[in-house]
Parts: C-alpha cells; structure tokens; sequence
C-alpha cells in the first residue's frame, strides 16, 4: 500500500509539473479589453484552462479522499471519530460564516462584458473568505501556540 500511495504521488507530481511547464512555457497571445487602451493589454497564456482543469480535479479528487478516508475512520473506530465530527462542524462553521460574508456584485471581465452567475460568484466568495479566515486562525494558533510554549 505504500509503495502505491508512492507512485500515484509520483503520477501527480509528474502531471502537475508538466501542466504547469506547459502553462509557464507554451506561450500565450496578447489580449485586450475591448474599450482597450495602451495601458490594458495583458499577456494571456495558452494553457490556462488546462491548468485551472486540473487544479479543479485535483481538489475534487482530495474532497472525495477526505471523505472516503473519514467515512472508513468513523466505521473503525466510532468513539475516536466524534473527535473528528467536532472538527468538521467548526470548520462548517467557518464556511457558514465564509458565505454570509460573502457578496454576488457583478464582475467585470477583461473583456469588457459582466459576469453575473450568482452561484459561481457566491462558490467564489465563499472560497475567498474561507482561505483567509483559515489563514488567520491558523496565524492566531501558531502565536497562541507560541505564547504558551514561552509560559511554560
């Protein structure tokens, strides 16, 4: 089992590098907005998609290992995995707070057209302010952490 969990990390490590050699090196095409001026021409690399596709099945394939993994731990052993739901509900929580800060203001698009697709502005946000409340909770327990260990 080991050596398997190995080789699949080898397979992605290998795929991501060269997706994104592919994105940082296969070159791109000079875009504009289409009000352009001088000052809004940007550098568009071909690969992006690609890129962004596998970033999206990466996360989709870490989402559904968690759970599966979670799923067969809370199976095992059901009094060590009650733990583990507490952790799932604060982090519920966390997206729960994530989402009522978020907002679904139009977007304007680099080429000049709005986007406007609620949800996807919502699933955005929510990822946004997710990542940055995690950020600093993380940031407050290393100094809380940090704090402690110099009481002691």
């Amino acid at each position: 089992m080991k050596n398997i969990s190995k080789i699949v990390l080898y397979i992605i490590i290998a795929i991501t590098v060269v997706v994104m050699g592919l994105f940082y090196f296969g070159g791109g095409t000079e875009g504009a907005l289409s009000t352009a001026t001088d000052a809004d021409v940007f550098y568009q690399p071909n690969y992006t998609s690609l890129a962004l596709n596998l970033a999206f099945v990466l996360m989709i394939v870490a989402i559904a290992a968690a759970l599966i993994i979670a799923i067969w731990g809370f199976i095992q052993s059901p009094k060590e995995s009650m733990k583990s739901l507490l952790g799932l509900a604060l982090l519920a929580a966390v997206v729960f707070v994530a989402y009522m800060l978020t907002d679904t203001d139009p977007v304007l698009l680099s080429d000049g057209r709005m986007f406007t697709n609620e949800f996807r502005l919502t699933l955005a946000g929510v990822c946004i302010w997710t990542s940055w409340i995690l950020l600093i909770l993380t940031i407050l327990s290393i100094a809380f952490s940090y704090v402690i260990k110099l009481t002691k």
